[in-house]
């Protein structure tokens, strides 16, 4: 009745209006499922720095990844885990290996960059050939792909529970405490960087640049950490993922920015659960997770997010549960029917051992452990099998999660678990019941090294972290390396990259060589290559060196002048001897009374002549025996009036090959070029990173005075902000000369390629090296694959760590000493190309 009179009114209106009140059909709903509207957050108090979420509140933490561990770790993490968390807390930790390698990349790039021609050159192709490690093995034999390890640490609970803001804020600050206390960094995690976590997660594509999502703090944070171009299709064991295809080069051509293609575009993700882990496990194991380090093919071929989520339920309830269990276990294991429970002894045990953990202040907490992966479409298969390899081989088991992928997705993304997932997690039976300090022992922290700050060489470790390495992130001590490998073990590239990667950040480099490997280098460099010819007609006369005016007020600047100038006169006197001290004494007092009397003017003439003035025996022998460096003397022209060489270019090689057989004049030549750098770091700012590098170091510092000189020299460098490197074969030819064992003695760090096993050896029985047995691991592990990299063993301050120096094809060209690609690079520039063009069409000729 109600429709017909409804009908009636229509077709009244109808016939009076011309139309009917209502439209024909409701207008139809746009409904898209999204992805946002899984995930809680909602707003974050920057007063209170917590994160408000839907039906819960916490705070999120990145955490600097531990490398290693030891007893104490274990038991700091254990006892936090069981008495740093309120009941009813969720405590989620994260570990991501991201392919977003852009955040290291960007500031290793810019300064070269910025310097332009072939050090921006160089910077391109380095950063592409990293990108490309990505998603493609930078070995044929075995995965290495570059990954940015990142560890969140992330605890939330349900409004629901008692616990206050203040609780919560307390609950941060004994996290943070105790993780300072593992030396581990800590940072907050505001809303810009949870989007940018949750961003890895759902879009793993690698672009040049980060491609940061803006934060608006009046829109929910939720609706803002999704992207809109990505689809997420779910099937019931893996996820497809499919992400927008053009995104930014950060290329501009002609003042357009260019869009590029990215690959991948489509992914296959797909989640997994531990279904058993080993009985005994300690956190130092940990690491074996993220890939072995010493078995090539037991590392990660994709990205991965591992997650450990931890609820703890009401320790009352979780007490008498283990009471009555201990109890039943044990009454049962001491009946006749025991036989036919041929587990019961053993369960009885555990559950023994549980309530003994529990007197002593452990807690029963509801743990799960997830791993996510994510591989190119296509690829899935290939990786499932070797990541279950991986933790097979850790004695793990993985098990395919059919029909819960998006909760396995959702379980990686901080604060999700007190929101609702913790809940549905347990009504879906997966979660396990272990003690907080076995939970605090499978912890997902281990990472790899993340170097320093200053973006000089560019590494990549063997788990795939990229990271910088710089002689000058020492604080507490000196700059200087010692550097050692054996021959094919990539030793010369090494120094060819750690002087062009310093020139590229703006630092000034000299070089010391013997044997013309720096010689095209330098000059594609725009760098000065300075050959000592008995013809040449150098003057390095130390005195003409000396700023005087600055050694009138400044003492200590006069001292470390005198210091290596007396060492040069003994080197000049006293080829292999060492001097006595007799001779010392009178050597300073000869060079004390020429500099009062002749000032920068004296010369080794004047000096000599003070000597024979002495009436001194022995004086008068030093003075003859400096004859040969005198006016008149072979070699007294070099030596002579006003130093006429300098180091006015950002990058000097001097070659000493001409020299080489006449050793005396060699070892004075070289004492007088460093002390010529020592006055060129003495003159330039300090902030100005410095550095001379000496190769074949232990032929080139022989001398009896050279240990004296290097010592004062070493001193100079920490002062000026300068380094000095030295290079040999091996760790034992530091011990042949007086000169080399100096530097190796004053270096703080040591980088080791590829040793000869007997050589290590050797390196233990001596005690030269100081080493454990794990070190000692690291260092017979170490190799060359041919032309993809060379791995170095980096040891200095509080530092381990083993290092991929890899190159890309411009970088080898430009450090290749072959004459006939000199050559060719030269007849490109003759034919009009800029210097870094030509460089570009010898390595890549089919461009």
């Amino acid at each position: 009745m109600a429709e017909q009179l409804k009908t009636l009114v229509d077709r009244l209106l109808s016939g009076l209006l011309g139309e009917a009140e209502h439209a024909d059909k409701a207008r139809p709903q746009l409904m898209v499922d999204t992805l946002s509207d899984w995930l809680p957050y909602r707003v974050y108090d920057p007063a209170t720095r917590l994160y408000f979420n839907a039906r819960s509140k916490g705070f999120v933490l990145s955490v600097t990844p531990l490398i290693g561990a030891d007893e104490r770790t274990g038991e700091i993490l254990g006892q936090f885990f069981s008495e740093g968390l309120p009941a009813g807390a969720c405590l989620q930790v994260l570990h991501l290996a991201s392919p977003r390698i852009s955040r290291i990349i960007a500031p290793w790039f810019a300064p070269r960059y910025i310097q332009g021609g072939v050090y921006e050159a160089i910077a391109r192709h380095r950063a592409r050939r990293l990108y490309s490690l990505v998603w493609e093995s930078g070995s044929p034999d075995a995965p290495f792909h570059a990954r940015h390890h990142q560890v969140i640490v992330s605890v939330g609970v349900p409004t629901s529970k008692a616990v206050s803001n203040e609780d919560l804020k307390q609950t941060r600050e004994g996290l943070v405490a105790m993780l300072k206390s593992l030396n581990l960094g800590v940072v907050e995690v505001g809303p810009e960087a949870l989007i940018a976590v949750i961003d890895d997660l759902t879009s793993p594509t690698t672009a040049p640049q980060d491609d940061a999502v803006p934060y608006n703090p009046n829109d929910p944070i939720a609706s803002q950490a999704i992207r809109h171009d990505i689809e997420l299709v779910v099937a019931e064991d893996r996820m497809r993922l499919m992400t927008e295809r053009f995104r930014p080069t950060g290329k501009v051509n002609d003042g357009v920015p260019e869009i590029g293609t990215v690959y991948p575009d489509a992914f296959d993700v797909r989640h997994f659960a531990v279904r058993n882990m080993p009985s005994r496990w300690a956190p130092w194991e940990c690491a074996r997770l993220i890939g072995d380090l010493f078995t090539d093919k037991l590392r990660f071929p994709c990205p991965a997010a591992t997650m450990l989520c931890l609820v703890y339920p009401d320790q009352e309830a979780a007490s008498a549960k283990a009471g009555f269990k201990f109890m039943r276990t044990t009454s049962l294991a001491g009946t006749r029917s025991a036989r036919f429970l041929p587990r019961i002894g053993e369960q009885a045990a555990e559950w023994q051992h549980v309530q003994a953990e529990l007197q002593e202040g452990r807690r029963l907490v509801r743990v799960f452990y997830g791993v996510t992966t994510y591989s190119p479409l296509g690829q899935g298969d290939r990786h499932e099998r070797a990541i279950k390899s991986i933790y097979k081989a850790a004695g793990w088991d993985l098990t395919d999660e059919r029909y819960l992928q998006i909760q396995g997705l959702l379980a990686a993304m901080p604060l999700t678990l007190a929101d609702g997932l913790g809940t549905d997690m347990e009504r879906l039976k997966r979660f396990k019941t272990v003690l907080s300090t076995t939970a605090a022992n499978i912890a997902p922290m281990q990472g790899e090294y993340l170097g320093s700050a200053h973006p000089h060489l560019l590494f990549v470790g063997r788990r795939g972290q990229p990271f910088f390495w710089s002689p000058f992130e020492n604080e507490a001590g000196n700059h200087n390396v010692a550097i050692c490998g054996k021959s094919g073990s990539g030793k010369s590239v090494l120094l060819q990259e750690m002087c062009a990667a310093l020139r590229g950040a703006g630092a000034q480099v000299v070089v010391i060589d013997d044997g013309r490997s720096f010689e095209h280098s330098v000059k594609l460099q725009g760098g000065r290559f300075v050959e000592f010819t008995m013809k040449a007609g150098f003057c390095l006369n130390p005195f003409s060196m000396i700023d005087a005016a600055r050694a009138a007020e400044d003492e200590d600047y006069r001292l470390d002048c005198f210091g290596m100038i007396k060492a040069i006169v003994g080197q000049m006197a006293r080829h292999s001897a060492k001097l006595t001290d007799t001779e010392r004494g009178l050597i300073d007092r000869a060079v004390n009374l020429v500099w009062t009397e002749h000032g920068a003017a004296a010369t080794v003439t004047t000096v000599g002549e003070m000597l024979a003035s002495l009436g001194h025996d022995t004086a008068a022998d030093i003075a003859t025996a400096l004859a040969p460096y005198m006016a008149g003397g072979t070699y007294g022209a070099f030596f002579e009036g006003q130093a006429s060489l300098d180091l006015d270019a950002d990058f000097t090689v001097f070659e000493m090959s001409d020299l080489a057989s006449r050793e005396d004049l060699r070892s004075v030549v070289l004492s007088a070029i460093m002390f010529m750098t020592s006055q060129a770091m003495t003159r330039s700012p300090r902030s100005l990173r410095k550095l001379l590098l000496i190769d074949e170091a232990w032929s080139m510092l022989k001398g009896g005075s050279m240990g004296e000189f290097v010592e004062t020299y070493a001193r100079t460098c920490r002062k000026y902000g300068g380094a000095l490197a030295t290079a040999t074969q091996s760790l034992n030819d530091y011990y042949k000369s007086d000169g080399a064992t100096a530097a190796l003695e004053n270096s703080d760090w040591m980088l080791i390629l590829q040793q000869k096993p007997e050589t290590i050896a050797d390196f233990k029985a001596s005690k030269r090296l100081d080493m454990d047995d794990r070190t000692e691991t690291l260092i017979r592990s170490l190799k060359r694959s041919g032309s993809d990299y060379s791995e170095v063993f980096i040891k200095g301050p509080e530092t381990e760590a083993i290092g991929r120096l890899v190159l890309d094809d411009y970088s080898a060209t430009l450090f290749s000493s072959s004459p006939q690609t000199f050559a060719a690079i030269d007849a490109e520039i003759a034919r009009g190309h800029q210097l870094a063009d030509a460089i570009e069409r010898i390595a890549h000729p089919n461009r």
